[in-house]
């Protein structure tokens, strides 16, 4: 059975992506709004301080965050797409997909080594974004933690912890298709919460929704030919 994973790295792939030829890679953008233009049948794509992003045929929506009140959280603004206004039954889809959040700890020793918690953290801190003294004291706690393995381990020299608010979906909601689409919109919607949650998942979710917008275009190409 085949296994996708990143090499070297898992960035990798979208360092291979970058670097296609006639992708225009922006980095350090965030996408605002999402307006569909029915009378020219393209996106419009806004920035989160309100710059206009341009005009697309068709949108690949990566991050279930792009409907989700946990943009709001981080961002203090609506979520970028109404996808209830959009698709209801996809809406219904995404609403609250359970997740199971983690904290992970960052440690960088001057020797070399041998080798429920994050929720908890989360109810008492909400889903904003934690202060550098809760991931302090979060680090403290995970690296104690680690220590009571019994492994013999120095002090490290730095120490960092980051929450992870959506690791892991606890459900997979693309059914047989491995994504979501809006099939009269040409929006396609993948992840890891369609098929499997891990990177194999997200990988298989992105190949299929890759098709289904391939799909859509050629549709209204072949239309607008007639």
């Amino acid at each position: 059975m085949k296994r996708y994973v990143g090499v070297p790295g898992m960035n990798s792939m979208c360092k291979a992506l970058c670097s296609e030829t006639g992708v225009e890679a922006k980095f350090g953008v965030t996408v605002g709004r999402l307006e569909w233009v029915e009378g020219r049948r393209e996106w419009s794509l806004m920035g989160l301080d309100g710059s206009d992003l341009g005009c697309f045929d068709g949108v690949v929506a990566s991050d279930k965050n792009v409907v989700s009140s946990r943009f709001t959280g981080v961002h203090g603004k609506p979520p970028p797409l109404d996808i209830l206004k959009l698709a209801p039954d996809v809406a219904v889809k995404l609403h609250d997909v359970p997740v199971r959040p983690c904290f992970a700890l960052m440690l960088a020793f001057s020797e070399s080594l041998s080798s429920h918690y994050a929720t908890s953290v989360i109810t008492k801190t909400g889903l904003q974004k934690p202060s550098s003294e809760t991931l302090s004291l979060v680090a403290g706690e995970l690296f104690q933690e680690f220590r009571s393995m019994g492994l013999h381990i120095p002090q490290p020299f730095f120490m960092r912890a980051h929450r992870w608010g959506s690791a892991f979906p606890a459900a997979s909601i693309g059914g047989d298709d491995k994504c979501l689409f809006i099939k009269n919109k040409k929006m396609v919607i993948c992840g890891d919460f369609c098929a499997s949650p891990n990177v194999e998942g997200a990988i298989l979710s992105g190949k299929r929704d890759a098709s289904k917008l391939l799909e859509m275009l050629r549709v209204v190409r072949d239309e607008s030919n007639l």
